[in-house]
């Protein structure tokens, strides 16, 4: 029997529906041509029910494979859904300081188009004051922007010329995507990563580890790294789906499949945002990553005739019973940036590149 390459195909993703295999793709991987004819066959003609095997159902079925077997975001969503899947949640803003001598925060936010115009001059800036260390905060960016912004961003820590992102579309083998200026400076990176860094942005994380040396500090990311196009299928209705995908250069090649962490953080989605939007309402960020000392006994205590450790104890235990001042939200992920690096410059110095 010689079944047409389409009706193959519907027929295929039809019947891993309709048996309901826990991993149908994967299944049917080790049949033969012939044996996938024979078993579509067998359930075209023997199943009992006339609805299942319709091909209204078999249409059905093979949307709803296609939907768990593209990339991750893959959905039919409403209007009101994607409205409020850009809009951006509080700590979006873009942000940059200086948090140590030696080392800078930028924080993306929203990965639009004039996002370029924000990042270089916060990197110049940086290399101006003599900064050799840049924290990417990629936590509070969410899955908008194109690959093509992705590489321009790339562009300012990368030198020109280099592939930074391959991807596929329909069209027939991969097509690059290159630095298309001089970086601004040669900068150590660490990279901060959350369970909203998706879509393009995975890309850009993906290719500054691959060439810029970045170590990625943070959660295992979704798997979006593609661009999506919003199909309209009727009012209010869209399907949204995957044209661009990014296939990474370097060690880790595939990134629709989410990035994997260097060090892993466990804090929680809650506790990431909380200190998120702490940190943008302080408008400055080094403001949370000072830790307040418990007072101790020292020379010059002695010399007043005061002992801080006991009148810390006793206003303790006079406090006792009072409602207590809720802890500021700890920023975990970027304390761990902030320690490895310590600890790296104790060992190596400043100036030696991140393993």
């Amino acid at each position: 029997m010689n079944t047409p390459p389409c009706r193959l195909l519907v027929l295929t993703l039809w019947a891993a529906a309709l048996t309901r295999l826990p991993s149908p793709v994967f299944a049917t991987q080790t049949l033969t041509d012939t044996q996938v004819d024979r078993a579509l066959e067998a359930i075209w003609r023997r199943t009992p029910s006339a609805e299942k095997r319709s091909p209204d159902s078999a249409k059905r079925a093979a949307l709803e494979a296609y939907l768990t077997r593209l990339s991750p975001g893959t959905a039919i969503v409403s209007k009101a859904d994607t409205v409020q899947n850009e809009t951006p949640f509080a700590a979006s803003a873009f942000h940059s300081e200086v948090i140590t001598p030696s080392t800078g925060y930028i924080r993306l936010g929203t990965f639009s188009e004039s996002l370029s115009k924000r990042v270089e001059p916060a990197l110049r800036d940086f290399k101006q004051i003599g900064v050799q260390c840049v924290i990417l905060d990629l936590r509070a960016t969410a899955a908008r922007g194109t690959l093509a912004l992705a590489g321009e961003i790339a562009s300012y820590f990368l030198p020109e010329g280099v592939e930074v992102i391959k991807f596929r579309s329909s069209k027939e083998g991969l097509e690059t995507i290159r630095t298309g200026r001089n970086q601004v400076a040669q900068f150590r990176l660490l990279i901060l990563t959350g369970t909203r860094t998706a879509g393009p942005v995975e890309a850009l994380a993906a290719a500054l580890r691959a060439h810029g040396g970045a170590l990625i500090i943070g959660v295992p990311t979704p798997g979006h790294a593609a661009d999506f196009d919003m199909v309209p299928l009727g009012k209010d209705t869209f399907l949204k789906m995957p044209v661009r995908e990014a296939v990474g250069v370097g060690p880790q090649q595939e990134v629709t499949t989410g990035l994997h962490p260097d060090i892993q953080c466990h804090s929680t989605s809650e506790e990431t945002d909380a200190a998120l939007l702490k940190e943008t309402q302080e408008g400055r960020v080094v403001n949370l990553l000072k830790e307040t000392e418990r007072p101790r006994l020292n020379e010059a205590a002695l010399v007043a005739n005061k002992n801080p450790e006991t009148e810390f104890w006793i206003q303790t235990q006079l406090g006792r019973g009072q409602p207590k001042q809720a802890p500021l939200p700890r920023d975990a992920a970027l304390t761990m940036a902030l320690d490895f690096l310590a600890g790296w410059d104790a060992l190596y110095g400043r100036s030696a590149s991140l393993p």
